[in-house]
């Protein structure tokens, strides 16, 4: 989790600065706590949930103009997986402790620039990948699982200072729920995740 952490914000500060050294006043770099909360699904017999959870959130924005930009994101956290049959006829109960990490890049469009309260929208995608513990289920080992996310969000930031502000927002993701390559708790559904979040930006 440490290692996780000083990867995320090594990697966004290099990056926020390179662009700075050409670019000027128009970065800005998000450390936010967020929350998951995974909609459950059904499919091929199998119910699938996932326990709520907290996470980190590092973003970095560009705008290229006053009012439109680009948003990279990088999140981390660590939740369960729900798995069981719908059928009595075949139980099933297993649950599967997972990392998962987030890499995704949006659209971000901003209101009110230069007042104190400045609302956003953002569109985009990327990727979600679950990492799990070892399991084996049906006799097959549980592996990483890759899917493609899309991710949209709304918010506001709230001025501190010229060059601080809180940032409160909720971010959706939308992608294929987890089966980790195991046949026999894949479920072929599609599977949303809320995640409301608040952070401190840093802009230069």
């Amino acid at each position: 989790m440490k290692y996780t952490i000083m990867t995320g914000l090594v990697c966004l500060g290099l990056f926020a600065g390179a662009i700075q050294a050409q670019e000027g006043d128009r970065n800005e770099v998000t450390v936010s706590a967020t929350g998951s909360f995974e909609q459950s699904t059904n499919g091929n017999g199998i119910h699938q949930s996932a326990e709520n959870s907290a996470g980190v959130l590092f973003s970095y924005r560009y705008f290229f103009t006053d009012h439109q930009g680009l948003e990279v994101n990088y999140g981390f956290s660590r939740f369960n997986q729900q798995y069981s049959s719908l059928n009595a006829a075949t139980p099933l109960s297993l649950g599967v402790p997972a990392n998962t990490n987030e890499a995704t890049a949006s659209y971000i469009y901003r209101h009110a620039v230069g007042h104190r309260l400045t609302p956003f929208v953002s569109a985009g995608t990327g990727a979600l990948i679950f990492v799990p513990d070892s399991f084996t289920s049906g006799g097959v080992s549980g592996s990483k699982f890759a899917t493609p996310d899309f991710v949209y969000s709304a918010g506001a930031d709230l001025a501190v200072s010229r060059r601080i502000s809180l940032r409160l927002g909720y971010r959706g993701h939308v992608f294929e729920a987890p089966d980790f390559g195991v046949p026999g708790i894949k479920t072929g559904s599609v599977a949303h995740m809320a995640e409301p979040f608040g952070g401190i930006s840093f802009h230069f």
